[in-house]
């Protein structure tokens, strides 16, 4: 659990300095590390302990209420995100990184000064990687977010950035990116449960 906290921070401070490197913004920089170490924080409750204690404690039932209350709890997210009309997921720095991402990455790979190429090495690499991603189709991208975050986070992206009204391919975006998230999360945490009921089964 330590270390997917741990993970969890250096992810927010990787994407704070690729924030800043491209916005120049610190005001915005602050909006988007914040945004997302409250949001993380947050899931991390629901994913480590809420999820494991409703799961082991009543299986199948309890797997289909935390969908239910996935379902409701990420819709009202939603539409309070598209309320505000507040970017605080960055999500207009990801579009700017689709189309030009690649020329910061060389910029940085190549840069003459040691100590900067190395600093940065990281969150090249990690911006390197969310543009293969991002730029490879919107269904890898729902799949890839949908496992890896959560239904809010996949719709959001994949509307690139547009606060206009929810259409029926956001629907169907974020209720399918639900299920097949929280299909795969139940999956996983059976495993981790089933392991660790035969550890002290065994002693």
């Amino acid at each position: 659990m330590l270390h997917d906290i741990t993970f969890i921070a250096i992810g927010v401070i990787v994407l704070g300095i690729i924030i800043f490197l491209i916005s120049k913004n610190l005001k915005r920089t602050a909006q988007v590390m914040s945004g997302w170490g409250i949001y993380e924080a947050y899931n991390f409750s629901v994913d480590y302990v809420l999820w494991p204690v409703l799961q082991s404690l009543y299986g199948l039932y309890g797997i289909l209420i935390l969908i239910v209350m996935a379902l409701i709890n990420n819709f009202i997210i939603l539409l309070w995100y598209h309320r505000k009309k507040v970017d605080w997921l960055g999500v207009s720095e990801v579009e700017n990184l689709k189309a030009k991402g690649h020329l910061w990455v060389h910029q940085v790979s190549n840069h003459e000064n040691l100590v900067r190429r190395f600093s940065l090495y990281l969150p090249a690499k990690f911006l390197q990687f969310m543009i293969w991603i991002l730029n490879k189709n919107d269904i890898f991208a729902f799949v890839t977010l949908s496992v890896w975050q959560d239904s809010f986070i996949t719709t959001i992206f994949l509307r690139h950035g547009s606060f206009e009204k929810l259409d029926k391919r956001d629907y169907f975006i974020f209720i399918f990116s639900t299920i097949f998230g929280c299909l795969g999360w139940s999956l996983l945490m059976q495993v981790i449960i089933t392991a660790i009921r035969a550890i002290l089964g065994f002693f």
